[in-house]
């Protein structure tokens, strides 16, 4: 035994270590040299086999898996080790007893641990002994808490010596009232977990928390990063204006993030590097979102992925880019890339941003068609849009001039709507409360019937991503359908879903099928019924995790354009010409537009 000289806790292992061995000193004296404030040693409650303790052994070694155990001198260290231990740890190894059909026996052993309440215990906290009610504490393994500290892996000790000894090992609350709990106990009738009342059944003494100071809170990781919003947007390709109108499709480039445009005019296919050219910032965070002005400015907005500033860069009729930054110049709050653009009756750009560092307040950042400069307004202080979460918000203009923009409010994921009506003032709606929309996680789109109808459709977050269409017909009535119950739509992911109307009166909406990427489209005929198809297996266009755009070129094609999720994120065009069969070509080989991503 060692010589030098020892603390008082290291006195009490080595006594309780020498009740071990037969070389004298009782667990029942050393109990009562440290009783916890307030505490009392009752006498051992009346026998029951199903709760309490039934007896338990002296303090022992864990045995090793060979049967062999420490040596006597081992035995009287005055250290019990006790490693760290995360509460979850603690809860599986507890777990890992209950229904193995184990018997109470204070003689025995189980997996190097007694198999009675104490070394129980012992072997959830990972200790090298088994050690009694007695001595947990008095060790140091273990400090009494209060009923608030109680956490998972730690425990409620009534810390008497032999038959009127017990220790369960608290799990979680069982009710808000803190009234009872769930535990891991050994009792003459076996391990259970089980709900217990608050500290313990009465009559088997003064039960108090006790922490295990080598348990530590699992480590808190923080919550996985959304998947990056697809850099080839719902409003990623716009047609240009005039005589000669050119279709203008903006994407990022997977690599350098650089904003890239790709268009297709009189001379055919060219793509350019507007960052390297222009000075756009690389972009992160949602997709371009691209805009044609009346007077024919072709541009695309963008989030900065150094700031979050919103940034816009422009082609005007004098046939030069330019880039301005939004949020240095008008004050646009930052953004993390969630945006839509729209164009008013009377002309003004409105840029709809949601921001990264207020909430997720929807902000609108507009242009005055009627003269006069930038501005930028808070539509959640303002007109009470509810903080939105998910998908960029998506903008509508009706007939009658009503300006609009869709959205999904973070709290709850209920679809929401803000609009202007031509003439009046800002307000703001929940659909999904006032027409059943299916909640969703904000991938949205919009489009206007010939007849007027607006379309709203969104993809459900709870019920496995099905495609809702939300409408508002000529009358004024409002009503929700399930796309996917209703015509077919496959289950849809990626980005969100990208409408189109053909000249022929046709509308639709593409989306990427979640189960194999597959490129669909769900439409409706002017006069007929809605009807869905399978792209990708039609035309041959590649796989897609969801990253498409659509348009109606000028001469009546139908253009899809969308980015390939296995090919390295080849930008592909599928389209349809008026007079034709479905076509597909990689924007990537054909125009040397950069992979986008």
């Amino acid at each position: 035994m060692s010589t030098r000289p020892r603390t008082a806790l290291a006195l009490s292992i080595a006594v309780a270590a020498a009740a071990a061995i037969g070389l004298g000193g009782t667990t029942s004296s050393f109990a009562a040299t440290s009783p916890h404030p307030g505490h009392s040693n009752p006498a051992a409650p009346s026998a029951h086999k199903d709760r309490g303790g039934n007896g338990q052994g002296p303090v022992t070694p864990v045995t090793g898996t060979t049967g062999t155990t420490r040596s006597a001198r081992s035995l009287m260290s005055p250290m019990v080790s006790a490693p760290t231990i995360t509460r979850s740890q603690v809860l599986s190894r507890a777990d890992s007893w209950v229904n193995l059909g184990l018997s109470y026996d204070q003689s025995g052993s189980y997996a190097g641990y007694r198999t009675d309440c104490s070394g129980y215990a012992s072997m959830a906290w990972h200790l090298d002994a088994s050690l009694d009610t007695t001595s947990f504490v008095p060790s140091g393994v273990a400090s009494w808490i209060s009923k608030g500290a109680l956490k998972a892996g730690d425990a409620l000790l009534n810390d008497s010596a032999g038959n009127a000894g017990h220790i369960v090992v608290f799990d979680h609350w069982a009710d808000s009232s803190q009234s009872s709990y769930v535990g891991y106990e050994f009792t003459g009738s076996g391990v259970h977990h089980r709900t217990i009342p608050y500290p313990y059944y009465a009559g088997y003494g003064t039960f108090s928390p006790v922490h295990n100071n080598s348990v530590v809170d699992d480590p808190t990781s923080p919550p996985p990063a959304p998947a990056p919003d697809p850099a080839l947007g719902d409003k990623g390709s716009v047609l240009g204006l005039g005589t000669s109108p050119t279709a203008y499709t903006f994407t990022r480039d997977a690599l350098t993030g650089h904003l890239q445009v790709t268009t297709l005019g009189p001379g055919g296919w060219a793509t350019k590097d507007l960052t390297s050219s222009v000075g756009t910032p690389v972009s992160a965070g949602g997709a371009p979102a691209a805009f044609v002005q009346q007077g024919g400015t072709v541009g695309a907005v963008t989030a900065d992925a150094a700031n979050g500033h919103l940034q816009i860069t422009y082609l005007s009729t004098a046939g030069a880019w330019a880039t301005a930054d939004l949020t240095a110049s008008v004050g646009t709050p930052v953004t993390g890339g969630a945006l839509s653009t729209a164009i008013a009756p009377d002309g003004t750009l409105y840029i709809f941003s949601r921001g990264s560092t207020n909430s997720g307040h929807l902000s609108a950042t507009y242009l005055s068609g009627t003269g006069g400069g930038w501005a930028t307004a808070d539509m959640t202080t303002m007109v009470g849009t509810p903080a939105s979460a998910g998908g960029a918000p998506s903008t509508f203009l009706q007939t009658n001039g009503t300006l609009g923009v869709a959205t999904a409010d973070a709290a709850n994921g209920h679809l929401q709507i803000t609009y202007l009506p031509k003439g009046g003032a800002w307000a703001t709606s929940d659909l999904t409360a006032s027409v059943g929309t299916p909640v969703t996680g904000g991938y949205t789109s919009n489009l206007i019937a010939p007849d007027g109808t607006l379309y709203i459709f969104s993809r459900g977050s709870t019920n496995g991503g099905h495609l809702s269409a939300t409408y508002l017909n000529t009358s004024g009535t409002w009503a929700t359908a399930d796309m996917t119950n209703q015509v077919g739509t496959p289950a849809s992911a990626g980005g969100a879903p990208s409408t189109f109307l053909q000249t022929n009166g046709t509308l639709g909406v593409a989306t990427a099928d979640a189960a194999n990427g597959h490129l669909q489209i769900t439409y409706l005929p002017k006069g007929g019924n809605w009807t869905t198809s399978d792209l990708t297996t039609q035309a041959g266009t590649p796989v897609t995790g969801g990253a498409v755009s659509a348009m109606t070129d000028a001469d009546g094609t139908l253009a899809i354009y969308s980015i390939g999720s296995t090919n390295n994120g080849d930008v592909q065009l599928t389209y349809l010409p008026t007079n034709g069969t479905w076509t597909t070509v990689s924007m990537t080989t054909t125009a040397g537009t950069p992979h986008a991503g």
